[in-house]
Parts: C-alpha cells; sequence; structure tokens
C-alpha cells in the first residue's frame, strides 16, 4: 500500500498540469497562475466505479492541497504539538467514519443502493506529519450489491464530502463480468465552487454492457467481515478508463 501511494504521488504531479488548465478554463483563471497557488483552495476527488456480476465497489480518493490539509492537520493534531501521530490519525478517521459514510450515495437508474463500507478509512500524510499547509490524501471504500442492470443505464455517484471546498474530480471506471461502461462528463463552470451542505456533487456513469449474471455457486458468495482485510490491488493498479473533470 506504500508502493502504491508514493507511485501515485509522483504520478499526481505529472497530471496537476493537465487538473490545473481544466480548472482554469472552467474558472477563467489564466493559464499561467501558478498550480500551488490556484490549487491550494482544492480538494481533489478521485472517484472509481467497478461494475461486476455480483457487487458495485465505489472508491473515494480524496487529495487535499494545502488550504485544507492545513485545516485537517490542525483537527488530527488533537494534544497541539505541531506534530500528527499515528494514534491521532486513527482517532481522527474513527470519528470522521460514521459522518463520511453518510456523505455518499449511489443510485443506479435513480434507485438508491446501500452502500457498505468495504475496508475501514485510510489516510496518508505523504511523509509530512507536521501540522501546515501541505498535501494528504483519505480514500474511502464501499460496495453495493449489483441489481438487474441494462444497457443505457445511468449510475450516479452523489458526494457531499467537504461540500465548502472547491473540486475537482477524476472519474474512473472498471467493468467486470463483461460489464462495459463510460463516464459522463458533465459542464458547469459552479461546479467547482463551494457548495452549501446539503447540496451533492453528482458523478455519473452510464451502462454500455450489463455483467453477465453470476452462476448460482457464485452468487452465494458473501463479503462479510471484509472491511478488516486490506485489498490486494488499489483501482489506480487495475486497468480503468479515466477522464478530468469537475464534480
Amino acid at each position: 500500500m506504500c508502493d502504491y501511494f508514493q507511485t501515485a504521488h509522483h504520478g499526481w504531479r505529472r497530471a496537476r498540469l493537465v487538473l490545473l488548465l481544466c480548472a482554469s478554463l472552467a474558472l477563467g483563471a489564466p493559464p499561467s497562475t501558478p498550480a500551488h497557488n490556484f490549487l491550494s483552495e482544492f480538494i481533489q476527488h478521485g472517484i472509481q466505479l467497478t461494475v461486476g456480476a455480483q457487487h458495485i465497489d465505489v472508491t473515494v480518493d480524496l487529495t487535499f492541497f494545502e488550504d485544507w490539509s492545513a485545516r485537517e492537520r490542525g483537527v488530527m493534531d488533537a494534544d497541539g504539538s505541531g506534530n500528527i501521530t499515528r494514534a491521532e490519525q486513527v482517532t481522527y478517521l474513527k470519528k470522521l467514519a460514521t459522518q463520511l459514510s453518510k456523505q455518499v450515495t449511489l443510485r443506479v437508474a435513480d434507485r438508491e443502493l446501500t452502500l457498505v463500507p468495504l475496508y475501514d478509512p485510510e489516510i496518508d500524510l505523504l511523509g509530512d506529519n507536521q501540522v501546515g499547509p501541505a498535501h494528504h490524501r483519505l480514500r474511502l471504500f464501499f460496495f453495493a450489491t449489483t441489481p438487474e442492470l441494462r444497457a443505457g443505464d445511468e449510475i450516479v455517484i452523489e458526494d457531499t464530502l467537504w461540500p465548502e471546498a472547491k473540486a475537482l474530480a477524476t472519474p474512473q471506471t472498471e467493468g467486470r463480468d463483461g460489464c462495459k461502461l463510460t463516464t459522463v462528463v458533465s459542464v458547469d463552470a459552479n461546479l467547482a465552487s463551494p457548495r452549501a451542505q446539503e447540496e451533492k456533487r453528482l458523478f455519473k456513469f452510464r451502462c454500455l454492457q450489463p455483467p453477465a449474471k453470476a452462476s448460482p455457486a457464485n452468487a452465494s458468495s458473501s463479503r462479510s467481515g471484509v472491511a478488516a482485510v486490506k485489498p490486494s490491488a488499489s483501482p489506480h493498479q487495475r486497468e480503468s478508463s479515466e477522464t478530468p473533470s469537475e464534480p
């Protein structure tokens, strides 16, 4: 998992210019605006949707840039020492876990599905444990039972995480068991702006081909107790399609 975060951190440096240009076009900022200044007020929402015959997996990978990372680091630093310990990170995650699970919902063909935590939330301070402007990442893992899907069905992930922060999004899809998906990109100049507490950011996908139905033997498999097990491979290590956009 450490290798994943290190690789992703280097990859994000290369992708940062692309995200900056996309956001600049949407918000009217000049392309010459320094990335570290422009993105400091943003949280990047990496949304991974994986659909198979039995389960739909949703992974939310949040990258906090300078301003928002500094705020959250201040919350983590319970003793005010200026240094964030591993114990403080664990306490921070435990306090947030229940709240965060209520702020991500899944709808398929206008019907809300029950999202269940798949793994415990993960946080990575990217090698800097001090309070102050920096970057850090927070990952959330959920799953739902795959309903009857038809070609053309719209799949929507609704997100009210940190609504007061500006947002950039990178939706990704992966189809399994013959399923084919595409990302629906919505262009709205207001989507990167801070939102009211009740407003949701919508990440839309479309089913092009439903997955093949699971055999009775496989259909009886259960995911009970999986929250204690770490994923063997991150969504970014799998084959996926990616479309940068603004949520």
